[in-house]
């Protein structure tokens, strides 16, 4: 084999392995990811229906914080959620108001008749437009599992 043939070979399998690289990283990214669009009014002004986020996909409650923006999925509980224009599957941005053991905040509890620490497994949610919102004021404690990603504080989005 010539000088250059072994160079070309060379390049041609660095080449390769970067591509191969680079697809992994965009894989590993696109699992770590997940994009929103914002589509109603429950969390203006915070986030404006069109904006798109990209929020981080979180395993367990273990990262969550009261305070954080987060992504849920609609829990298939039939009857247990009041759930206007959404389908199976549908995702809510709502913000964490409670965690396990913290105090029932008051809004909920005085709208669901419940009262003292948020139980294990569940969260309360609420949106930053309470007028527009429809959260756990409606449908009460949301199961933790139905949490499945958390919008970073310095949210990047754009208007669609």
């Amino acid at each position: 084999m010539t000088p250059w043939a072994l160079v070309a070979t060379a390049l041609t399998v660095t080449a390769a392995v970067a591509v191969t690289g680079f697809a992994a990283v965009c894989v590993q990214v696109r699992r770590s990811r997940l994009r929103v669009t914002v589509a109603g009014e429950s969390m203006a002004p915070t986030l404006m229906p069109g904006q798109v986020v990209i929020a981080h996909r979180v395993k367990g409650p273990g990262g969550l914080s009261t305070g954080d923006v987060v992504v849920l999925v609609k829990p298939e509980r039939p009857g247990n959620w009041r759930w206007p224009e959404a389908g199976e599957g549908a995702r809510l941005l709502k913000r964490l108001a409670a965690l396990p053991g913290d105090p029932v905040p008051g809004p909920v509890a005085s709208v669901l008749g419940v009262s003292g620490a948020v139980p294990e497994g569940f969260a309360v949610v609420l949106g930053d437009n309470t007028a527009a919102s429809v959260d756990s004021r409606d449908f009460g404690y949301v199961p933790l599992d139905r949490v499945i990603a958390r919008v970073p504080e310095s949210h990047p989005g754009r208007q669609q």
